[in-house]
């Protein structure tokens, strides 16, 4: 059953997922690990079919896949509190995505029908959901924005702006975010080479 008592308005900023499922679901446990996956390990590979959806309770990961030369390149980078995965409403096609740590990671595992039946049946979970993914579009679409409207220069101090937040790995210990791009994760973002990064970096 779900209560709702305690929920009737939410500021999702602060909204925790897993809290949340903590109240309405006494049997939680069956459905949702937590796990360390060390800094430079994959998440799941592309090859990979998971039934799982991932959320990083303290991180950063590098999404990613690979192009026509089979040359991997990534395409996004999410920290603390983000989820990704698979949630299967694409053809499965359409997915071919690797995750991989950028520092040392604790990642919350759920399993992927039990989600996606809680978001569902449960309208705070929708709304969430709703939310949440509206957030993501519009940050990919500002960051193609960029990508198409800006010199090189311009686009680093984009992404530096963008990715100014602070991470932490799975002990607790405080990065920004940004600093721990390589120069190929942000050539990779903006669609440009390590050399030009290198010099741009020069200058932000």
């Amino acid at each position: 059953m779900i209560n709702l008592r305690s929920a009737t308005i939410r500021k999702f900023s602060d909204f925790n997922v897993f809290e949340h499922l903590k109240e309405n679901y006494p049997d939680i446990d069956l459905y949702v690990t937590e796990t360390i996956k060390l800094k430079g390990n994959y998440v799941y590979k592309a090859v990979f079919k998971s039934k799982k959806i991932y959320e990083i309770v303290r991180g950063a990961v590098k999404l990613g896949s690979y192009n026509q030369e089979g040359t991997p390149f990534v395409y996004d980078i999410i920290g603390d509190g983000d989820f990704f995965g698979n949630f299967e409403y694409l053809n499965n096609n359409q997915f071919y995505e690797y995750s991989k740590t950028i520092v040392d990671c604790k990642i919350r595992v759920y399993d992927l029908d039990f989600i996606k039946s809680a978001i569902l049946q449960d309208p705070i979970l929708t709304d969430w959901f709703i939310r949440y993914l509206v957030k993501r579009w519009c940050n990919a679409e500002k960051k193609v924005k960029m990508s198409n409207e800006k010199g090189t220069l311009e686009k680093l101090r984009y992404l530096k702006s963008y990715f100014n937040n602070q991470i932490h790995d799975y002990v607790g210990d405080e990065y920004i975010l940004f600093d721990l791009l390589t120069q190929k994760d942000l050539g990779d973002l903006i669609g440009t080479t390590r050399q030009s990064i290198s010099q741009a970096l020069e200058k932000v």
